[in-house]
């Protein structure tokens, strides 16, 4: 079975749990194939082969979480593109609802994700709308990205995130920083940086 087909079987068998209307889920084929593409890279951050396994997504429901952020994006984007930067028709929210259910992690679909992301555990974890987020980002439980004052974080590549923290407003983390566990980050800071504390201090 290939990718499409096993996201599809996938999706069949957890949209049935949902509350919502069924209706609300109905996505082309376009947009679920460009979704896993994108996701099969989140997918290789938990497994070593591309051939995504259904057996072992349902071991891992954050990357379920991962998945409909993926899908509910694609929608999100192309309401934006026929709506004239108007949210359209309820399936970016469905999606995002669904991941939210099945792997409590709040993915909103405005945020701008890049490849490769990997959230450890999960519950708790909030990522806000608007917000941006690079390449082979990890993710911990317990985690807050998102506004203060109106402003949203910027992310770089290969940001590891312990769990608990927050990151909060209108900054820009560097590449390759580490944000300590529990720690509440309200300030820019350059690349490799080593944050802990609240508020957090390099070290």
């Amino acid at each position: 079975m290939d990718n499409l087909h096993t996201i599809k079987e996938l999706l069949s068998r957890i949209i049935c749990k949902s509350y919502l209307p069924k209706s609300y889920f109905s996505i082309d084929d376009a947009i679920l194939n460009k979704s896993t593409k994108i996701f099969e890279k989140d997918y290789l951050r938990w497994y070593d082969n591309t051939n995504i396994d259904i057996n072992k997504l349902f071991l891992t429901p954050q990357l379920i979480s991962v998945l409909c952020y993926r899908i509910s994006r694609e929608l999100f984007l192309k309401s934006q593109l026929f709506y004239n930067q108007q949210i359209g028709g309820n399936g970016e929210y469905a999606y995002s609802l669904l991941g939210r259910q099945i792997g409590l992690t709040e993915i909103f679909f405005s945020a701008e994700i890049g490849e490769g992301l990997k959230i450890n555990h999960g519950g708790g974890t909030v990522i806000g709308a608007r917000c941006k987020i690079g390449n082979n980002c990890t993710i911990h439980q317990g985690c807050t990205i998102g506004d203060r004052k109106g402003g949203r974080p910027v992310i770089g590549n290969n940001v590891m995130i312990y769990a608990g923290s927050l990151i909060l407003g209108d900054i820009n983390i560097g590449d390759n920083s580490v944000i300590g566990a529990n720690s509440v980050v309200i300030h820019s800071c350059p690349p490799g940086s080593v944050l802990i504390g609240s508020p957090s201090l390099s070290i």
